[in-house]
């Protein structure tokens, strides 16, 4: 394994903040209207969304079972911003299409925030899902968060670990 430069290593640790910094701005920056086709639209996108990437977090994780290769760290944290936005549009537009879906939802912030205390098990209660779209629109983030999430985060937590194993022993490179 070839040693990095300085450049190389800041390169590699600012690449998944530059990945959900521009996620995060196409949602905030994305228009999301009430009249139309909102709640079927909504169910579809979302639904599209989260199958697109669970199939982005399997390839990534197939790539490091199956083929070895190195773990794609900006890869990983960019997919998981993206978890995020498509379920808090999800949630978004449920709540402007048919309100009160989701007590407490008023802005795409507050989805945000109600879709990170889904991920993160926190659940502090103060925004909610109201009606059984909503209900099973979270079931269905948690189900993702579980399998995709879950899946991802050990892959990472994993490699991270084996990072660490080689740099403690620089034998272990040359044994394997």
């Amino acid at each position: 394994m070839a040693t990095l430069t300085r450049r190389q290593r800041r390169r590699r640790w600012l690449q998944p903040f530059i990945g959900v910094a521009a996620v995060l701005l196409v949602y905030y920056a994305w228009p999301v209207r009430q009249e139309g086709r909102g709640l079927v639209l909504g169910v579809l996108l979302t639904i599209v969304g989260v199958g697109l990437i669970g199939w982005a977090i399997a390839v990534q994780v197939r790539r490091h079972i199956v083929g070895g290769e190195p773990v794609g760290l900006p890869a990983l944290v960019t997919l998981l911003g993206a978890v995020l936005v498509v379920f808090a549009t999800g949630y978004y537009r449920l709540e402007i299409s048919d309100p009160g879906q989701m007590d407490g939802l008023e802005t795409k912030t507050d989805s945000l925030y109600f879709t990170m205390q889904l991920l993160t098990t926190v659940g502090l209660g103060d925004v909610s899902a109201q009606g059984q779209p909503a209900r099973t629109l979270a079931l269905v983030q948690m189900a993702f968060d579980l399998v995709f999430v879950a899946a991802g985060g050990s892959l990472l937590a994993g490699s991270v670990k084996e990072r660490i194993g080689k740099q403690d022993d620089p034998g272990r490179e040359s044994q394997g």
